[in-house]
């Protein structure tokens, strides 16, 4: 597969510049990298059509947007069959907070009730 995505490369990389043109780097032995057009991680699919042929440059600024793709897809994956962050804090005030704000401004402690604020009003 890899060398038929390098033949039909013909000598240059496949990227696409921002204005849709074709990147203009020649490819150089051990210069260029193999990617998948849609992320492995997303789809697993390993077939010749999902695979490109980019320069150095390329490669990177396409690894830089896949990745926040990929960490997306994977938090909406988690949160579907109920996996929670474990790393992730409730919002200060919030539902999932220990702590409720008052409309006076006052904070209370949501389990007890006692209030922690000195206005005591």
């Amino acid at each position: 597969m890899l060398r038929a995505a390098f033949a039909r490369a013909d000598g240059r990389c496949e990227g696409r510049l921002t204005d849709g043109s074709r990147c203009p780097c020649a490819l150089q032995a051990g210069r260029f990298q193999y990617d998948h057009i849609v992320p492995a991680a997303l789809t697993q699919d390993a077939s010749l059509e999902n695979c490109q042929v980019l320069c150095h440059p390329c490669h990177a600024a396409k690894t830089v947007a896949d990745v926040g793709v990929i960490a997306r897809v994977r938090r909406v994956r988690d949160r579907h069959v109920g996996i929670a962050d474990p790393h992730r804090r409730p919002l200060p005030g919030g539902k999932a907070s220990a702590f409720k704000r008052l409309i006076g401004g006052g904070v209370i402690r949501r389990d007890t009730g006692e209030r922690l604020d000195r206005g005591g009003r």
